[in-house]
């Protein structure tokens, strides 16, 4: 560069043109040249692809769920108690069967409940049911003849198949037939005891 060259030469004090600094300065402007500024690149992020969420699988549920939650509904029992209450109860229909069979009737009244006794006993009550039999000309006099008459007939070689359940202390005793219940027995829990308690007169 000029200016290096002039004080090389050993001239330090020449007295420099105002037209030979602006030659000096483009001089070393333009001797350093204009440094080319890249620009920066360009990063361009990759879309996140988020996968979808696995579909969880339904678990099948087993035929005794499944009548659980049939039984039960939307009464608070577990299923530990679902099954104490339907054994019971089913074991008392067997031993129903059987005293069904004898025509037992002395027997029978241990198995139901005290306000059944009680309004099947009224003659009123049981007067209203003899027009109701299919069969004309039977007479309901008394318990023991709405037990032979009645109770029994209705029920003879039924099967029942499942329980359902209108609270914990009360429970209907049905024969599934194409989903619909059939139902042939009522049960109300007295001191821990089901009973079968016979529905009064509509």
């Amino acid at each position: 560069m000029q200016v290096l060259y002039y004080y090389s030469m050993g001239v330090k004090n020449m007295k420099l043109t105002k037209s030979l600094w602006i030659t000096i300065l483009a001089v070393v402007f333009f001797s350093c040249g204009s440094t080319k500024v890249e620009p920066a690149p360009v990063v361009v992020e990759e879309p996140v692809i988020e996968e979808p969420a696995p579909v969880p699988v339904p678990v099948e549920k087993t035929e005794k769920e499944k009548e659980y939650e049939r039984s039960v509904g939307d009464i608070d029992v577990s299923l530990d108690t679902f099954t104490q209450d339907k054994n019971a109860i089913l074991a008392i229909i067997d031993e129903l069967a059987v005293v069904m069979k004898n025509y037992d009737y002395t027997s029978w009244l241990t198995y139901l409940d005290r306000e059944s006794i009680s309004y099947w006993s009224k003659r009123p009550n049981l007067s209203v049911a003899q027009k109701k039999l299919p069969v004309k000309n039977l007479q309901l006099r008394t318990l023991e003849d709405y037990f032979k008459h009645v109770f029994i007939p209705a029920r003879r070689g039924k099967k029942v198949t499942e329980i359902r359940y209108n609270s914990d202390k009360n429970i209907k005793a049905v024969q599934v037939q194409e989903d619909v219940d059939i139902v042939y027995y009522n049960f109300n829990k007295i001191n821990n005891v089901w009973k079968v308690h016979i529905p009064e007169n509509e």
